[in-house]
């Protein structure tokens, strides 16, 4: 009777049950009907044949379905979720929610511990739980040195942490490392900042929140473009690196010099540069410059 029910599509949902299951193809039905939460035409057919690797239906007939339980209407060609579907749509994102923070706790205790692998794993465990395997609030995929790369942030000696504390220097590598690992930056709460790290940070210029942002920033940044220089070091397709970087209203003179300009690898500049002034950081970085295929024969 139930596959009669699914093949004629006379199934009917019980939305608090989807939300709070365990499997797969149950929640990825309150997790599609979440996407028309503002008006949204359907997919495109690349998407859709994504979605039906999880549903337990094809993506016409889930949105058909989401129709007739009156949790989804159409005006044109643009789909929205109803009043009805608010209940269960906001029982699936609390629950999302508490499994994210649960997710980052783990992360955190993993990096706290400087293990960088299992961090990685602990990653990649959360998204393997999302309908379409990433989460919509994580960076992309990472990738195979990743964790090594977030391993480098945390025992990170440089001249960019000259002159903090110890307590300090280890507070902001950690929150520098959690954002790299997890491939995106974010901003904290203030209350988040301990007292002694925020009266270390703060400048004139920039309040605790932003000024420990963009210190952190510059961590991930800085081994970024390292791993990117020691890359173009050691291939044979890329003789030259170019300096690119953002240009608005913090960019400094010594950093917009620079913008644009090309370097053998071996006589590029060292980023961050030394001479910036930006009360953000320097936040240049290195962009392989590929050959072309008559450069390299020649």
């Amino acid at each position: 009777m139930g596959f009669l029910k699914k093949l004629f599509g006379s199934t009917k949902l019980d939305g608090v049950a989807l939300a709070q299951s365990a499997r797969l193809e149950d929640y990825a039905q309150i997790d599609l009907l979440g996407r028309f939460s503002q008006s949204s035409p359907l997919h495109e057919e690349r998407a859709r044949r994504q979605w039906e690797r999880i549903l337990p239906r094809s993506y016409e007939q889930q949105i058909e379905l989401l129709q007739k339980q009156n949790w989804l209407q159409q005006s044109g060609d643009r789909y929205q979720i109803t009043e009805a579907a608010h209940p269960p749509l906001a029982l699936y994102r609390a629950r999302q929610q508490r499994e994210k923070e649960e997710a980052m706790r783990q992360v955190r205790k993993a990096l706290t511990d400087r293990d960088t692998s299992e961090a990685l794993a602990l990653r990649r465990s959360y998204e393997a739980t999302q309908p379409l395997g990433r989460a919509d609030w994580t960076g992309p995929e990472p990738q195979l040195s990743h964790s090594a790369l977030t391993r480098r942030i945390l025992f990170l000696q440089h001249r960019i942490i000259d002159g903090l504390s110890a307590s300090t220097a280890q507070w902001l590598k950690l929150y520098a490392a959690e954002q790299h690992l997890w491939g995106v930056s974010w901003r904290l709460d203030k209350d988040a900042i301990p007292d002694e790290v925020a009266t270390e940070l703060a400048i004139p210029a920039l309040d605790s929140v932003e000024a420990a942002y963009w210190r952190a920033y510059g961590l991930v940044l800085y081994v970024e473009n390292q791993e990117t220089w020691q890359r173009c070091k050691g291939g044979d397709h890329v003789r030259r690196i170019e300096i690119g970087g953002l240009d608005d209203e913090y960019t400094c003179a010594s950093c917009r010099q620079t913008h644009g300009e090309q370097y053998l690898v071996t006589r590029v500049p060292e980023l961050p540069h030394s001479e910036c002034t930006s009360p953000l950081g320097c936040r240049c970085t290195y962009v392989p410059v590929l050959d072309t295929y008559e450069e390299l024969a020649e």
